[in-house]
């Protein structure tokens, strides 16, 4: 691995580096380095994001799954705003959508980082249990405020106001600053303390100060308790808001029928708002759809600045799971990458034997074969555990719950 072969050739000639073969099937959690998922591996995730200074407003890294040189992650802060997913039916695009609210999670505190889960479908009852659930598997996690299925007119009304009045919201609290420029001056004025000076220590003066203010000795002010805690109160945290969308479709072209066809309207106006003004107040748009169609000439589809292409489902031992596809970057960059299965049960590793595999000459110092593992019948999944650990974390760090749009 320290002295790989190469081939005899003249002192000019460049050997191409060899990038290790994309697996049939990849570990959500292995790839984000959480093989045993622990409150305590995630509060230390946690503690870093918080000691970033290019991230004071708090990470969004959504780890796809493995790629040809290890995991693939997209960075909708630094890269984004906006991530689109496109792919057929069965492709997986649900599932990467999963591992996205848990590579979320894991990635920041849920007082820094809140998810709003959206299924398009009208039912997600169709399919088998944890196939056709949706997004709803994803509510355990604590991150997850709000969840919403297309099949209710009523309150997909009451979220699009609520969306757009949180909008609204972020807009006036940030005035003419972006999100990054609010938190870095919240920042900065929190670390430094302005100096003030007695004035006027007569009756009239003593009558102001009764309220908020100590009349020490000193010329020195001191903020009582209660006012500091009301001017806490006057500026609370401003976390980054996620919102996720399963099956963009259904609500751009509702199908004859639909119980949610008279409301797909306002949402779709409130998730296109999401996508013209969201980069500036901290909001970001995932959402999954067919390829093409009247999905791709709608504004959260042209403003999504990442992209994430899906192949078609085949079948067989030697093809790869659902979830082969290519992230491709605002500048062109495309990174083929094999999504990680977040719901799938423990894996079985315990009584795998070793593995072997011939190893090319050519491929000397690339990354090792990922060994194949096999999943249990029964117990938890992947999901379950990380939400467990999540929710338990969330305790343990006093993270303040972050209200529901609805």
């Amino acid at each position: 691995a320290l002295a790989p072969l190469r081939t005899e050739g003249g002192a000019g000639e460049r050997h191409a580096r060899v990038s290790s073969p994309l697996p049939q099937a990849a570990r959500l959690l292995d790839e984000l380095g959480l093989a045993r998922a622990t409150p305590a591996s995630l509060m230390t995730r946690w503690a870093d994001a918080a000691d970033d200074a290019e991230s004071l407003g708090g990470r969004a890294w959504a780890v796809l799954g493995a790629g040809p040189r290890g995991p693939v992650c997209a960075d909708l802060v630094a890269e984004g705003p906006h991530l689109l997913v496109e792919g057929q039916a069965g492709s997986g695009r649900t599932e990467l959508l999963r591992a996205v609210v848990a590579s979320l999670a894991a990635a920041e505190r849920p007082d820094r980082l809140s998810i709003v889960l959206m299924d398009g479908r009208d039912s997600v009852g169709a399919g088998g249990a944890g196939q056709g659930d949706g997004l709803r598997v994803c509510t355990d996690v604590p991150h997850a405020t709000t969840h919403l299925t297309a099949n209710d007119p009523v309150r997909m009304r009451e979220f699009a106001q609520s969306l757009s009045a949180e909008l609204k919201r972020r807009a006036e609290l940030l005035g003419r600053s972006d999100f990054t420029e609010w938190h870095t001056g919240r920042e900065l004025s929190g670390r430094m303390v302005a100096q003030r000076t007695a004035t006027n220590r007569g009756a009239s003066g003593a009558g102001e100060s009764s309220g908020d203010l100590d009349s020490p000795p000193s010329s020195t002010i001191r903020l009582r308790p209660a006012a500091a805690r009301r001017r806490t109160e006057t500026a609370p945290p401003l976390p980054r808001l996620v919102v996720i969308v399963d099956d963009l479709d259904a609500l751009v072209s509702p199908p004859l029928g639909s119980p949610g066809r008279p409301a797909a309207g306002s949402v779709i106006r409130a998730l296109e708002a999401v996508a013209r003004e969201g980069e500036r107040l901290g909001v970001h748009l995932v959402a999954a759809a067919a390829v093409g169609g009247r999905t791709a000439e709608s504004e959260p589809a042209k403003k999504a600045t990442l992209r994430v292409t899906l192949d078609a489902p085949t079948s067989g031992p030697d093809e790869p799971a659902p979830g082969r596809g290519r992230l491709t970057w605002s500048d062109g960059r495309v990174t083929a990458f094999q999504a990680g299965r977040v719901t799938g049960r423990i894996p079985r590793t315990a009584t795998l034997r070793p593995t072997v595999v011939p190893v090319e000459w050519e491929r000397m110092g690339d990354p090792p074969t990922r060994r194949p593992v096999r999943e249990l019948g029964n117990g938890p999944t992947d999901l379950a555990l990380l939400a467990s650990a999540l929710e338990r974390a969330a305790r343990e760090v006093a993270a303040t719950e972050v209200p529901s749009l609805l």
